[in-house]
């Protein structure tokens, strides 16, 4: 149940609905003496996060302090690793299209695309990996088999195995070591957002995976330094991918912490 809830509750925790809530509770403390104070502090707050994290340059230094780099790769570099398989991680899919056909957003396609791109230079298979979203439709086909489908009807590339149980990265990561591993594939490429490599490859070696990151789509600046700084909708979308990352990793790096004082507590209440 908690996990069905995540998307939802990661979407009240992370801007702009958490700046929007803070306004609205600021702007509903001005009524009372007693908290208007506290209420013009929320809504200069409020407003002041919206603004900040609608700048492209504060996006970008977030980026860069709160996750870890990872160089882009070539093809020596992917031949020399040997690696058995080029593992594509899912973006999301657009559903209810006039045509009823599901398609990929635009992250998934260009994960994929990069992903043909490097198959084609070292003829290294593919896996593409992505089930459906826990706020997803049932009724329909999973992301791995619309990558499948793009894959060929697109860029003419046959896809070797699909990964389309997993309903997040760890998922992924547990799924994917289910299905190469009986192929005696445990070192991989592993093809996905810069942003996401971080978590990924935390999530893919601990499931038991080599990895060699392939990382694409990277946040950086562009030479109008003045426009970067005026708040716009990119900025915001880009703040709020590296927060929520910063986030996932935050929550990783806790986990086992929690898991050992939840184990401490059972024993306790056993003896």
């Amino acid at each position: 149940m908690l996990a069905e809830l995540k998307p939802y509750l990661t979407a009240l925790v992370m801007p702009p609905a958490s700046m929007i809530i803070l306004l609205i509770v600021g702007w509903l403390m001005l009524d009372s003496k007693k908290y208007m104070a506290r209420g013009k502090s929320f809504i200069v707050l409020g407003t002041l996060g919206l603004g900040l994290l609608s700048s492209s340059n504060v996006a970008v230094w977030l980026n860069d302090h709160l996750l870890d780099p990872y160089p882009m790769v070539s093809a020596p570099q992917l031949l020399q690793a040997q690696a058995g398989a080029i593992v594509v991680l899912g973006g999301g899919v657009e559903m209810d299209l006039p045509d009823g056909v599901v398609q990929l957003q635009s992250p998934a396609l260009d994960r994929l695309r990069y992903a043909v791109e490097l198959h084609r230079k070292t003829l290294i298979p593919l896996l593409v990996s992505g089930g459906k979203g826990w706020g997803a439709k049932t009724d329909f086909e999973s992301e791995a088999q619309v990558s499948k489908r793009v894959a060929q009807e697109a860029f003419g590339v046959d896809v070797k195995w699909l990964e389309s149980q997993a309903h997040d990265t760890q998922e992924s990561a547990a799924n994917t070591f289910k299905v190469l591993e009986p192929e005696g594939i445990k070192k991989i490429v592993l093809v996905t957002h810069a942003w996401h490599m971080p978590r990924s490859v935390q999530q893919f070696e601990a499931a038991g995976f080599e990895v060699l990151p392939a990382p694409m789509g990277q946040i950086t600046s562009s030479n109008e330094a003045l426009l970067q700084s005026i708040p716009s909708a990119n900025g915001l979308k880009t703040s709020l991918i590296v927060l929520r990352e910063s986030l996932a990793m935050l929550i990783l790096r806790i986990k086992p912490w929690t898991m050992r004082v939840r184990d401490e507590l059972e024993k306790m209440s056993n003896v």
